[in-house]
C-alpha cells in the first residue's frame, strides 16, 4: 500500500510539473512544419497538432517559434520541448521522444546546368552544401560531414541558402519536403521566385526524415509525451495533420 502511495505521489508531482503550461520551442522557418504566416502568426502541421492536444487535454502549451539554432540549444539545456526534431543517435543519448507525427522529404537542390548524378551521400563528396544552422540530416550524413567527405556552408534562412546557389557560392542546397518546400521558399522572395527556372531539385532524396516532438531526458516529460502520443493519433484520423 505504501508503494502504491509513493508512485501515486510520484506520477502526481510528475503530471504537475507540465499540468499549466508547457513550453515548446521550434523553428519559424521550416514550412509546413512550423513558420510564420504572412501576417507574422505562427502557422503550420505542428502548429495545428499542439492547437489538438490543448483542446483534448485542457493543458496549455507555449509555442515559441525563432531560428533553428536558438530553439536546439534551449531544448538542449532542458528549457523546454522542441518540435520537428529528428532522430539521430546522439540526440537519443540526450532526448525522449513523442511517436513519428510527419515525415519530410529531404533533398538536394542545384543550379540549372550544375545537376550532378545522386545516389547516396557518398555522391556528394568534395563539394560545398548549404545547410541550416543546427540541423542534422541523418547519421550517414553527420558521419560523412565529420569525416570532411564534404564541406558545409552554414545558414538561418532557407532563402539565403538558395541565393547563395544562384549566385555560384556553393554547389548545392539542402532543401526540406521536396519539390513542394523548393516552391514555399522561393514563394517568400520576389527575386528567387522569378529565377525558379535556374534551381533543379535532385530526383533521389537525401533522407526521409521522421520528425518528433521531444525533451531533454532531465526534464522527465514521459507522462506529458504519453498523452502527446494520444494526440498524435487523433489528429491524424481526424484529417488534422496529413496522415502518411
Amino acid at each position: 500500500m505504501r508503494i502504491a502511495m509513493i508512485v501515486l505521489c510520484c506520477v502526481f508531482y510528475c503530471s504537475a510539473l507540465w499540468a499549466d503550461e508547457v513550453i515548446i520551442f521550434a523553428s519559424d522557418d521550416y514550412r509546413p512544419v512550423t513558420f510564420r504566416n504572412e501576417q507574422g502568426k505562427e502557422d503550420g502541421i505542428a502548429n495545428a497538432l499542439i492547437k489538438h492536444y490543448e483542446q483534448l487535454t485542457g493543458h496549455k502549451v507555449i509555442l515559441d517559434m525563432a531560428s533553428w539554432k536558438r530553439s536546439y540549444l534551449l531544448a538542449e539545456k532542458g528549457k523546454g520541448g522542441i518540435i520537428g526534431l529528428s532522430k539521430t543517435k546522439a540526440r537519443l543519448e540526450i532526448f525522449d521522444y513523442s511517436e513519428p507525427f510527419y515525415e519530410s522529404i529531404v533533398g538536394i537542390v542545384v543550379k540549372k546546368g550544375k545537376e550532378f548524378p545522386f545516389d547516396s551521400v557518398a555522391d556528394l563528396k568534395g563539394k560545398l552544401i548549404s545547410v541550416t544552422n543546427a540541423a542534422s540530416y541523418g547519421d550517414e550524413f553527420d558521419n560523412a560531414l565529420a569525416a570532411k567527405l564534404f564541406q558545409v556552408d552554414v545558414n538561418y534562412a532557407s532563402d539565403v541558402k538558395l541565393k547563395k546557389l544562384l549566385y555560384g557560392r556553393v554547389d548545392c542546397a539542402v532543401v526540406n519536403n521536396g519539390e513542394r518546400g523548393l516552391d514555399d521558399i522561393l514563394k517568400k522572395d520576389p527575386e528567387l521566385l522569378n529565377k525558379r527556372d535556374q534551381f533543379t531539385y535532385l530526383s533521389k532524396p537525401l533522407v526521409r526524415d521522421s520528425l518528433y516532438l521531444a525533451f531533454h531526458k532531465s526534464m522527465k516529460m514521459q507522462g506529458f509525451l504519453i498523452d502527446f502520443n494520444r494526440a498524435i493519433k487523433d489528429a491524424k484520423i481526424k484529417g488534422v495533420i496529413p496522415f502518411p
